[in-house]
């Protein structure tokens, strides 16, 4: 009923609008790229738009447009009365969530989000740390175009398989998926100079319950997801002599990885204990480490994939327990359980009944390609 809530509320509004586009005079309207929603006075909803300015003599290539009110219908018409040009979503490419908003619910927002034009199921959604009104108000001369630079920093972070993706599409599904709650990328304003990656927000049905890190978001992406060609960073503590080299820092070894290729198996293997167990593959290529472990020597091969495999089942481990803690099945066991148990009847509350006294298994088989370093 939640999701139901949730899609009619803040998603729905959106598509409703497709095919209903009026032809437009390109001079007469502020296309909006990127919009951004926070939690605002006395029950009302902060809006805050970057409107593509089509003007050859401005000086600046972008406006920012913000304003209140109880819907998000009513941020459109306030935000009307502050410009010469009728605001328009055509172009809007990215969705922003101010934290304290993400934290409601998003049930503030109206069911008439925009009776704008069509907008793409592709257009990104992203968490904001702190207000997203801050993050659109950044003031850097590196940065002239606050919308572009959003879209391209999601874009290319995605495709790099560095961000976990969360399109509207892609929300929508998981959201509407019984057994599994969605998430979306955290992106944060330091000290109004820049933009940054720092997280990604785990949901519990629409509600933001909590976050986990950039390098946690390997582990995420490894469950539920293949890489075709990621890079990643790992660092661990070994307690193998060979792995702790001379140049290693404060006793971690240092590795990293590319060309990472990976498939998972997610199965129910205990329906009246709830028990799961997860595999997964990798195979990557070294390209860096900060020991002098000789990797052309078998056995060495042998005990660096091993321990690699160790490393990575720990932090896997971990994640899950904290999604557990959180009560937010990111992972989608829920979507295991229901495919795999017949008749289960699973809703989304019996779900995260069980879900969090969950037991899971790990297992990770990692495979070194070849070394960059060696080769």
């Amino acid at each position: 009923m939640m999701k139901k809530r949730f899609l009619a509320v803040y998603l729905l509004p959106i598509f409703s609008l497709i095919g209903c586009a009026q032809p437009q005079i390109l001079e007469e309207i502020g296309l909006i790229t990127t919009i951004g929603y926070d939690v605002g006075e006395k029950g009302k909803i902060n809006g805050t738009a970057v409107e593509l300015k089509i003007e050859p003599d401005a000086k600046t290539d972008v406006k920012i447009v913000e304003t209140q009110a109880y819907s998000v219908r009513g941020l459109n018409t306030s935000g009307n009365k502050k410009t010469s040009k009728k605001l328009l979503a055509g172009q809007l490419r990215v969705i922003l969530l101010g934290e304290e908003l993400g934290k409601q619910g998003m049930l503030h927002v109206s069911e008439t989000l925009t009776k704008d034009p069509a907008i793409s199921d592709l257009s990104y959604l992203s968490i904001v740390e702190g207000e997203a009104r801050d993050l659109l108000n950044l003031n850097d001369l590196h940065i002239p175009n606050i919308g572009i630079h959003l879209y391209r920093l999601i874009e290319q972070n995605t495709k790099d398989e560095l961000m976990p993706s969360a399109t509207l599409q892609e929300t929508l599904h998981r959201y509407y998926t019984v057994g599994r709650d969605p998430f979306m990328p955290i992106l944060k304003n330091i000290d109004n100079k820049e933009v940054r990656y720092t997280g990604v927000g785990i949901f519990k049905d629409d509600r933001l319950v909590g976050r986990i890190s950039t390098d946690q978001s390997f582990y995420l992406k490894l469950i539920n997801d293949k890489y075709k060609a990621g890079s990643t960073d790992l660092i661990f503590m070994s307690e193998s002599p060979k792995l702790r080299g001379k140049s290693h820092v404060e006793g971690r070894t240092v590795i990293s990885l590319d060309t990472i290729h990976s498939s998972s198996d997610l199965k129910l293997v205990n329906e009246t204990n709830l028990e799961f167990d997860i595999k997964i593959k990798l195979n990557a290529r070294l390209i860096d480490i900060n020991s002098d472990i000789d990797l052309t020597k078998s056995n060495n091969l042998k005990l660096f994939e091993k321990e690699v495999s160790k490393q990575m089942e720990e932090r896997v481990e971990n994640l899950i327990t904290y999604c557990q803690s959180k009560n937010s099945d990111v992972i989608g066991l829920g979507e295991v359980y229901r495919a795999s148990v017949r008749h289960s009847k699973l809703t989304d509350e019996k779900w995260h009944k069980m879900y969090k006294d969950a037991k899971v298994n790990v297992n990770v088989d990692f495979k070194m390609m070849r070394s960059g370093i060696n080769d």
